[in-house]
Parts: structure tokens; C-alpha cells; sequence
């Protein structure tokens, strides 16, 4: 038996089995799991990324909102305004295909429609987008208040996914490095890193892949409808490996 399948895993309430990961690599093999009963990976927290290859640690902008305060988040959004895809990820533009698609375009993602992020909680899109600027004073507020009840919550009462929701997302690898991205829960993986968590638990999403694979970019949509060069799709991937600091 492989040595992964042999370490003691804790149940939840709710069925899901719990799995401590401290080799990244290793966590790619769950990405096969066929079990009826679903597996929660407690991942290192700096294996995390939002969308933007920002990693969950102390240079999160979220992470360092909770610590400095809302100034700090009306920071963030002033100065980091992409344009588009290029310039969301600090590539230097050579007239490829798809360098000046919207900043919030995934090259391995399929829509029917591909359309901005809508905006939350009575916001429009127009006040602006979680994951870069620029923001209205009103999104800015919102992703503050947004942080700091999550973070209140999880002080006060630990953190309980089974009872309010997992973080969840998938994996992305080029054969060599690994890490997550998060598609849900942004707010709760930068406030569990705020206050000491060094790893934080995840599950797979249900709609989409458990991993992307650089090695296999020329399937993924944008670029297998001639909308995006491979090179610059498989570049993307590689920023999201190695991970941004804000």
C-alpha cells in the first residue's frame, strides 16, 4: 500500500475524511480519490494562491488588511489596476495572442458566456473586483467588513467548515511544483493565515478539474480555440507556481 493510504485520517461530521498534507507532490494523488466519502487535504497555507498567483502569507494583501487596517486594502487597489491579462500577471507584452484579454480571464477555463465578475452583495461590477483595482470606497468597505467577521468568527469560535462552507478550489502543476488555487473562500483562507494558521484545510471543487496541468495546455480553452499563444498560457500557470507577492 502506498505509504500516503497508511496514515491515520480523522472523520468529520459530515462524512468527509481529513488528510494532513506535507509534501505538496503528494497531494496530487488525492486528486484520484473515488471513494464515496469526500477528502478534506489540510494543505500548507503557503500552497494557497488567489486569483492574481497571490500567495496566502504575511504579503497577502488580504492577510495584511487584517493587520493594518482598511488603508492598507485602499493600497492595494490604487496600485495594482491591470489592464489586461498581461499586465495582471507582469508580463511584458510581445504582440502574442491574448495579452490584451480582460485581467480577469483564466486560460484554462471554459464559460458559454465569458463575462466579468458580477458584483457582490448589491455592489455592480463597476465598483470593482476582490482581486485587483481599482474599487469604489464602497468595495473596499465591503471587502474589509468582509474580512474582519470572518476573522472575528474564527477567533472567537475556531474555524468550522463543516458547519459554514469549505474552502475550495484545485490544484495546478507543471509535473514539478504544486499549489491550489482558491476558487471559494478567499476571505476565510486569508483570515485563518492572519491569526497563526500555518496550514488550512481545502476541498475540491465540484464544477471543473481537480488539476491543471501545464503539460496538457494545449486543451485548455483559451488557447485550444486560438484565442491565447500556449507559451503565454503555460507562462500564467508558471506565476501562479512560483506566486506573487503583493
Amino acid at each position: 500500500m502506498w505509504p500516503f493510504l497508511t496514515r491515520k485520517a480523522g472523520r468529520t461530521p459530515e462524512g468527509k475524511t481529513t488528510i494532513a498534507i506535507h509534501d505538496p507532490r503528494e497531494a496530487l494523488l488525492y486528486t484520484y480519490w473515488i471513494e464515496r466519502t469526500p477528502v478534506r487535504l489540510v494543505l500548507p497555507a503557503d500552497m494557497l494562491r488567489m486569483q492574481g498567483a497571490f500567495v496566502y502569507d504575511d504579503t497577502h494583501p488580504f492577510v495584511q488588511a487584517l493587520r493594518e487596517g482598511p488603508a492598507c486594502l485602499e493600497s492595494f487597489y490604487q496600485r495594482f489596476t491591470p489592464g489586461n491579462i498581461a499586465q495582471m500577471y507582469g508580463l511584458r507584452p510581445t504582440g502574442c495572442r491574448g495579452e490584451t484579454l480582460p485581467p480577469w480571464e483564466l486560460p484554462w477555463t471554459m464559460r458559454h458566456q465569458r463575462k466579468p465578475p458580477r458584483g457582490e452583495r448589491g455592489l455592480a461590477g463597476e465598483d470593482g473586483t476582490s482581486f485587483y483595482g481599482p474599487a469604489t470606497p464602497r468595495k473596499i468597505t465591503l471587502e474589509y467588513r468582509r474580512l474582519c467577521k470572518v476573522a472575528a468568527a474564527i477567533r472567537k469560535r475556531g474555524y468550522q467548515p463543516d458547519r459554514h462552507a469549505d474552502i475550495h478550489g484545485h490544484f495546478m502543476t507543471d509535473g514539478q511544483d504544486v499549489c491550489f488555487f482558491v476558487n471559494g473562500g478567499k476571505h476565510r483562507a486569508a483570515a485563518l493565515v492572519e491569526l497563526g494558521n500555518t496550514h488550512v484545510p481545502v476541498v475540491f471543487r465540484r464544477r471543473g478539474p481537480p488539476v491543471v496541468d501545464a503539460r496538457t495546455a494545449e486543451q485548455w480553452p483559451l488557447v485550444a480555440c486560438g484565442t491565447m499563444d500556449l507559451g503565454l498560457a503555460r507562462r500564467i500557470l508558471q506565476i501562479y507556481l512560483k506566486g506573487h507577492h503583493a
